[in-house]
């Protein structure tokens, strides 16, 4: 009797063992037989899946976006939409155990990433958070077309996550959501 391969399990245990090696020992790490003792699969299994090591840090990307976007989908949001908003930043951000991971893969991946399928999972997520600081504008200050404080608030939440990552014990969780909390009470519109 054959043997049955779930292929797409396969492609997601290494995907994880990427990920969980990034976080463990940074993405200098990352190589196929690491990621074999890793995840508990030859070598030759990674390289069937993945011939390019660059090409399973992709999909360490694929499957964070994947879990962002499944923990949105599956979240009850405020009414209220700067309450939505500041939840939305929360999900971004380092702030458990699980988006720290996320945070190490999308940091180290934007750093290194040289395949088009790496750069593409990037742009991805990169788009999305743009979204969220286009939105973040527009419900707290009622402006559009504000360009420079999308990119200043991409700025301040880009290195609020590196923070997180890099130096924990002072960018703990609550000084994260506190230093969050007060850039977006600085966006509040003066009427308000």
């Amino acid at each position: 009797m054959p043997k049955f391969v779930d292929h797409d399990q396969r492609r997601a245990d290494i995907g994880w063992a990427v990920a969980r090696l990034i976080a463990a020992e940074g993405i200098q790490a990352v190589s196929v037989r690491a990621v074999a003792a890793e995840s508990g699969y030859q070598p030759s299994t990674l390289r069937h899946y993945f011939p390019l090591a660059d090409e399973m840090t992709a999909h360490a990307l694929v499957l964070i976006s994947r879990r962002q976007q499944q923990r949105l989908s599956a979240k009850s949001w405020p009414e209220d939409p700067r309450l939505a908003i500041r939840e939305a930043w929360c999900e971004a951000l380092p702030l458990d155990d699980d988006r720290r991971l996320e945070a190490h893969v999308w940091l180290a991946s934007s750093i290194t990433a040289r395949s088009d399928s790496a750069r593409q999972a990037l742009g991805s997520i990169n788009e999305g958070l743009d979204r969220l600081c286009a939105n973040t504008i527009e419900v707290y200050t009622g402006r559009v077309d504000d360009a420079s404080a999308r990119t200043a608030l991409r700025a301040f939440t880009d290195g609020l996550a590196l923070n997180g990552i890099v130096d924990p014990e002072r960018f703990t969780p609550s000084v994260v959501e506190s230093s969050l909390d007060l850039y977006l009470d600085r966006l509040q519109r003066p009427d308000q």
